[in-house]
Parts: C-alpha cells; structure tokens; sequence
C-alpha cells in the first residue's frame, strides 16, 4: 500500500538524491501550508476592527498555538497507526473549513475561539504527518541540508503572505484574504498528492498503545536533552519576533530592515550550509551557532540602532539558519522507524510550546522588567543553550 497513488520507480536510485520530485513537492506543500497561517499573522488587524481589546486579541491568537501543541503528542499516536497521508490530508481539510470559517466571524464569541482551535488542530496534524515523513524519506547523509531547505520554504512563506494579506486587505476586504488562505490549502493538497514515496508497511503495527512518550523520553536522554534546547531556541527566537519592533520603538528607530536583513541571511544560510553541516556534524554546528545566537540577542539593545545594527541582525541571521536545520535533523536521527511518528510530533510541540512561552512570558518578563532586561536575558539563556549542549549526552544518528 502507498502513502501516495503514484508509482516510483528505482526507488533506490531515488533516494539517494535529495531534489527528487517527493522532495519538491513536499518543500512546495509546506510553503502553501504555511502561506496560510502567515495571511493570520495580520488576523489582529481584524479582530482591532471588531472593536476588540489588546488582551482578547493576544488571547485569541495564542488559542491557535495551544490547541496546536496540546493536540500534537496525540496526533503522532494517529501517525503511527493510520499513516501519515490520512493525517496530513485530515489536517489540510480541517485547515481550509476553518479558513474559510474566519467569513462568518464578525465579532468575539464562541464561534470565534472553535474556528482559532480547529485551525490549531488543522495546522497540527499537517505538521504531524508532514514532519514524520520528512525524517523517515529524507536521507540520513543529508538530514541538515534537507531540513537547511524545508526551513528556507517555510521561512519564505512567513516573509511572503503576511505582505501579500495586507495587499489583499486594502484591495478588497479581509473576505479576500481568507479566500486566499483557503486557496493556498487547496494547492497544498495538490502538491501532497504530487509526493510518490511509497507507505512505509512498518507503520501498520498490532501495537495499539502506540509509542508511549515517557519511556520514550525515559530510555533516550540523548533526545531528551534535545528537546530542552529546542525549547530554550524557541523560547529565545519567539521573544526576539515579539519585541523586536517594541524596543525599536523605545530606542527611535523602526524594526524593519533588522528583520529584513536577519531573515534574508537566514535563508541564505539555509539554502547553502545543509551539505557543510552533513559533513562536519550536526552537533558540532550547533555548538558553533549558539555562541553566535548568543551574542546577536545580547547585543540588539544597544546596537538596534543604523548602521550598528547589521552586527546584531548578521549575527542574529546565521545564528536561526544553522540552529534550525541542526535541531531537526538531531530530532529525525532519534528513534526507530515505527518512533518517528512519535518523536517528529513530539519534538515539533516542544518547538511550538517556545513560541507560546516567547510571547506569553516573556511579554509578562518585560511588563515586570524592561524590554533591555528581557533581551538580556534571552541572551543569558542561549548562553545556558550552549552550554547544555556541550554538557549533554546529545548524540547524532
């Protein structure tokens, strides 16, 4: 049986190449994937025209991401039992009902928050199954510059849409944005069903309990360490995406070109490092970008101001490209054939879970503190990053 009706063949001979058509399509279903989220990325400007407040508004956005990572443990389990196309198509179709639901919302209420969880769940269980065939088909040789590439989509998505929104917004109304949303979903589709790697047999297992993730985490330290300095990645990036612009603001100066250029060597990054990551050691990059995140977030305070802020932003850029493809492909080498399912899920809620904490918290830190505290501090903690990993049993594949 096959994850995708179509034939491959020299399945081998396939493999062994990183641009097949699998390859393509599935970079292509993850940028439309999250072309869609990123159009909600300007969702805030809506709910300020119902009238609504800043809190309900950081509420309902952050509705989004805990459905997502609540939903995501559970999902892997579904993975494994019915297989990775069920799941991504069940999240692609949930994705688009609600994206086209956002029509009929015209104030806060019940109707609301059920479209901003079943989004969440949509969104998460594309993740789920998209992810574990990314760390299943892709090539073990070349994991990094794999996952160096699906970033660099993704990453493109989120530079792209929320601009392309704004656009749609003034020409014809926020209808045309979800339309749009609702668009991308439909050609996410079509690109998942363009894939032709075949259903992994080993999926099908009599096991009903699944993959129990305490003894996962139990007998695998080398992961667990794992997921800790995912999350503190996270936790670190989201914080600086949050309040990047609001302490350009404080200083007299506007967040848009630190943005721009950060995010554009980050892909750059991406795009061209994954084979020198192969071949030097994923765990060893990662302990060679930490110092360089490190130093970039500790530095935006006083620096976020031109020309001095190309130090920050440079350093802030290569620092996301090279830490982002790393923690991936260490997560993809953990577990066997029948655990990726569960390990992709559960180290994708972990990354997830960083940017609720980056926004929650660390808004709550700053309102306590002050905003050069709070990147002082995220400073602090990718120094604490770094030296997990230099300390921890973290072992590649």
């Amino acid at each position: 049986m096959k994850l995708f009706p179509f034939k491959n063949r020299d399945r081998k001979r396939r493999s062994r190449r990183l641009w097949n058509r699998s390859f393509i399509f599935l970079n292509l279903s993850f940028f439309l994937a999250f072309t869609n989220i990123s159009f909600f990325y300007i969702y805030p400007l809506a709910l300020d025209g119902m009238g609504i407040g800043p809190f309900l508004i950081g509420f309902v956005m952050g509705l989004f991401s805990v459905a997502a990572v609540i939903i995501r443990p559970f999902l892997g389990k579904i993975v494994l039992l019915k297989g990775e196309f069920m799941v991504i198509s069940m999240g692609l179709i949930l994705s688009f009902i609600s994206s086209l639901g956002y029509i009929l919302i015209t104030a806060f209420g019940p109707g609301m928050l059920i479209i901003r969880v079943v989004h969440g769940i949509g969104f998460s269980a594309f993740i789920a199954g998209a992810f574990s065939f990314a760390a299943r088909t892709f090539n073990p040789l070349k994991r990094a510059e794999a996952f160096g590439v699906l970033g660099a989509f993704m990453m493109a998505a989120i530079a792209l849409a929320p601009s392309f929104g704004e656009f749609l917004v003034r020409q014809w109304g926020f209808y045309a944005m979800y339309m749009a949303a609702a668009g991308s979903l439909i050609m996410a589709f079509a690109a998942v069903c363009m894939i032709n790697y075949p259903l992994s047999s080993t999926y099908h297992i009599n096991n009903k309990a699944g993959v129990k993730y305490f003894e996962l985490l139990k007998k695998n330290r080398s992961y667990l360490f794992l997921l800790i300095s995912t999350f503190i990645f996270a936790h670190c990036q989201c914080s600086v995406t949050n309040f990047l612009a609001l302490i350009a603001d404080e200083k007299g100066v506007t967040s848009g070109r630190f943005f721009f250029i950060s995010f554009s060597v980050a892909i750059l990054i991406l795009i061209t490092t994954g084979r020198f990551i192969d071949r030097h050691g994923k765990l060893f990059i990662i302990k060679l970008s930490y110092p360089l995140f490190c130093l970039g977030i500790l530095l935006i305070p006083a620096m976020i101001r031109p020309p001095f802020f190309l130090i920050p932003a440079v350093l802030y850029g290569v620092a996301m490209g090279l830490l982002f493809p790393t923690h991936n492909a260490l997560a993809a080498d953990h577990g066997s054939k029948t655990e990726k399912p569960a390990i992709m899920s559960l180290f994708t809620a972990v990354y997830d879970s960083g940017f609720i904490s980056g926004t929650i918290l660390s808004g709550w830190y700053a309102h306590k503190t002050s905003l050069n505290i709070l990147f002082w501090t995220c400073g602090i903690l990718a120094a604490l990053g770094f030296l997990l990993v230099v300390a921890s049993p973290i072992k590649e594949g």
